[in-house]
């Protein structure tokens, strides 16, 4: 199986503060305990996950202990708060992959991966799908097959990748980067 997700912000005390509806925990401990709950409720050993950037906000011998606890293989698309802790290799190697940016085709999809949300993406006018985190929730205008995978969308627990695509099976987005209706 396939999962995707975003900003896990282990360690975070702040995200309880900014994210209070999402992260209803009493303290960091709690969050990050109920994360690696999900997370292994949810992903068996032999799965992957692509993290669509932001792991973490804390020390980063704390933060490996809990990916090394977090069920099957990772991917990761860098977001603005892993720059510190992908200088440790100790955490790169928590990866099987590292990128800025990645597309993957799958089940005849394209689908685009960035830690933000762009306004055109590669084949968007034709319905290539756009994910990306950054946003924990907040809405954007963006037409298009665009979605936030963050964890602060879905319970703090990560996207199964072919929900992801049913889900936004029913838009469709009939203009170009130029404007142009198609």
């Amino acid at each position: 199986m396939i999962y995707v997700t975003s900003d896990i912000h282990f360690l975070h005390k702040s995200i309880l503060n900014f994210c209070p509806v999402s992260r209803p925990f009493a303290d960091v401990d709690e969050m990050n305990e109920a994360i690696v709950t999900n997370w292994n409720k949810t992903i068996q050993p032999d799965d992957l996950t692509y993290i669509l950037g932001d792991i973490t906000f804390g020390r980063i011998s704390l933060t490996i202990d809990l990916l090394q606890r977090l069920n099957g293989r990772k991917i990761l698309i860098k977001g603005n708060h892993d720059h510190d802790a992908l200088r440790k290799e100790a955490f790169r190697n928590c990866f099987e992959s590292i990128h800025d940016y990645l597309e993957l085709k799958y089940n005849g999809n394209l689908i685009c991966m960035f830690h933000y949300p762009i306004h055109s993406w590669n084949k968007k006018h034709y319905n290539s799908i756009m994910l990306h985190g950054h946003l924990h929730g907040n809405t954007v205008d963006i037409d298009g097959k665009i979605m936030d995978v963050g964890m602060d969308t879905n319970r703090c627990h990560p996207y199964l990748l072919d929900d992801v695509i049913e889900r936004l099976s029913t838009i469709n987005c009939n203009t170009d980067h130029h404007g142009r209706n198609l």
